[in-house]
């Protein structure tokens, strides 16, 4: 199946690096014209300057999502230069790996912020761009969650009640933009080889034990991600609404 998002506008958020880049990239290969929201400028601009010098249509805007008027700014700048968004990945995030015990009272209000609160503030920043849409628009939102927020483990409980609170949101979205043809979806990682995963799994033991779990016999990477996206963006998934769509390799029963 040779998935076209060709004619399409995608904005993903958190997408300077990591998961997040790996999505914008492979949209904009399937044609799209991409727009990376992320707090970290520098970054953010570099990725644009690589997209552009491949021949992609990318603009990058800074903004915090977890501060809603830096995200309205943003959609704004966005919508300036592509005249519409058709496709909005909710990707951005962080991930805190303490005990109850250890998690101070601004750690779990920081966590809950970008997470949670920042993932109600980019819907909230570009509702106007999915309201008036009809189905024929094939309108796309796509929440970027985990597998922490159906099994409780992970990043900690603060990690794993804002990813929770992201599928309740979800399904929310999804239930309100339904009568315009905007698809809504999950994609629910677990652990995913970015840049933290010589941190979370470091020795060699740590990434054996953690491949004895998952039954498909190899670990994730961005790309997977990218690539389911990249399908739940496409027109071939128009009768997939309000699900969570777990990653894992098979690890969760």
């Amino acid at each position: 199946m040779n998935l076209s998002l060709k004619g399409k506008t995608a904005v993903v958020t958190g997408a300077a690096k990591g998961i997040g880049r790996s999505i914008a990239e492979k949209m904009a290969e399937s044609g799209a014209a991409v727009g990376i929201i992320d707090f970290d400028k520098a970054t953010g601009l570099a990725a644009q300057e690589e997209f552009t010098a491949k021949g992609y249509k990318c603009v990058f805007a800074a903004a915090d999502v977890s501060n809603y008027e830096s995200l309205v700014q943003a959609k704004q700048q966005l919508v300036d230069a592509f005249g519409k968004i058709d496709i909005l990945v909710i990707n951005a995030g962080v991930s805190r790996k303490h005990t109850i015990a250890e998690i101070e009272p601004a750690e779990w209000e920081r966590v809950i912020s970008i997470n949670l609160s920042g993932s109600f503030y980019t819907v909230k920043a570009f509702y106007d761009c999915f309201a008036d849409k009809k189905p024929e628009d094939e309108g796309r939102i796509i929440f970027v969650t985990s597998g922490s927020g159906i099994t409780g483990t992970g990043g900690g409980a603060h990690y794993a009640a804002s990813k929770s609170g992201q599928h309740g949101l979800m399904r929310t979205v999804s239930k309100e933009f339904g009568k315009n043809g905007v698809n809504v979806n999950a994609i629910a990682p677990r652990v995913i080889v970015t840049d933290l995963f010589d941190t979370l799994y470091p020795t060699e033991e740590s990434k054996e034990q953690l491949m004895a779990k998952i039954p498909i016999g190899r670990f994730g990477y961005p790309e997977d991600i990218a690539n389911l996206a990249c399908f739940l963006a496409a027109p071939e998934s128009s009768y997939i609404h309000g699900q969570i769509i777990l990653m894992d390799g098979g690890r969760t029963l």
